[in-house]
């Protein structure tokens, strides 16, 4: 009976202390995750702007038709970078980001594209 009177009393406490060395860390993993996750999206949005436009000039589009078509498709202010080579069409689209917590995520992906003109 005395051990369980001294447990108690000592252990008081501790459960508070430990959920709040925890919780920081568990919000802090979690705005990470999310933060990712934005970027992944932005990413693959972007890839398809840049697909979106390289099969427009392919069809026989113009550059600006293309390049308000990858504005739509990555659905936010966009860089369109469109080179022709011989037989080819490199459209480059590079989309901005949100940055994450403490800046670790790019502020920019880009999403590149070849099409072959007929």
């Amino acid at each position: 009976m005395r051990w369980r009177m001294w447990s108690s009393s000592y252990d008081r406490g501790a459960a508070t202390a430990e959920f709040a060395v925890v919780l920081p860390c568990v919000v802090v993993v979690a705005a990470l995750l999310l933060s990712l996750t934005q970027a992944v999206v932005v990413s693959m949005d972007c890839r398809d702007a840049a697909a979106a436009a390289a099969r427009e000039l392919v069809v026989g589009g113009t550059e600006s038709q293309a390049k308000r078509i990858a504005g739509r498709m990555a659905r936010s202010d966009v860089t369109v970078d469109i080179v022709y080579r011989e037989r080819y069409v490199d459209v480059t689209v590079t989309c901005p980001v949100l940055p994450g917590p403490m800046n670790l995520l790019p502020a920019r992906v880009t999403g590149a594209a070849t099409g072959i003109v007929p």
